[in-house]
């Protein structure tokens, strides 16, 4: 008793294509000898390795983080410097050769130093602001209250009404 393949759809035969997906026999070489772009790779040569550099890549979310809070110290300041640290790691190791993507950790130093001037900036025009409204006053006042809640509640006032003259800004007392 001979054994059947179960149904199915087979080619007929004949024609089957040969194993591996191997173009059929006599037809390489092609006409003229044009074989298709690629072929095998020669001896020792590898594709491009995918770029890596993790130290960069951190650097580079520090940096992006530190200009997104920027408006305050810890993340335009501290971010930015880690950033800027971690970014001449990651080009240490670029330049040594043990990183491929030197370019992520410079874009990263750049962002860096662009968080630490904007935080600095926005500090010094912050502080500018405050003092411009009396804000120096109003930190006198306090520093002459010492334990006197009337005292600092005078104080309060006044700054209130220094901004509110100013500005015209009515500043709600916070209960």
């Amino acid at each position: 008793m001979s054994e059947q393949p179960p149904p199915g759809n087979y080619p007929p035969p004949g024609n089957n294509p040969p194993p591996g997906g191997y173009p059929p026999p006599g037809s390489y070489p092609p006409p003229g000898g044009n074989y298709p772009p690629g072929g095998y790779q020669q001896p020792g040569q590898y594709p491009p390795a995918a770029p890596k550099n993790t130290l960069g890549i951190i650097a580079l979310v520090l940096a992006i983080l530190g200009i997104l809070t920027s408006w305050t110290i810890v993340g335009g300041v501290v971010l930015g410097l880690l950033a800027v640290v971690l970014g001449f790691m990651g080009r240490s190791k670029f330049k040594k050769g043990t990183a491929t993507n030197g370019s992520v950790s410079l874009i990263s130093i750049i962002l860096g130093v662009i968080a630490i001037l904007l935080s600095i900036a926005l500090v010094v025009f912050g502080v500018g602001l405050f003092n411009s409204i009396g804000g120096k006053d109003y930190l006198d006042c306090i520093n002459d209250a010492g334990n006197s809640q009337s005292a600092r509640d005078d104080c309060n006032s006044e700054f209130q009404r220094n901004v509110e003259d100013r500005y015209g800004v009515t500043i709600e007392p916070t209960p």
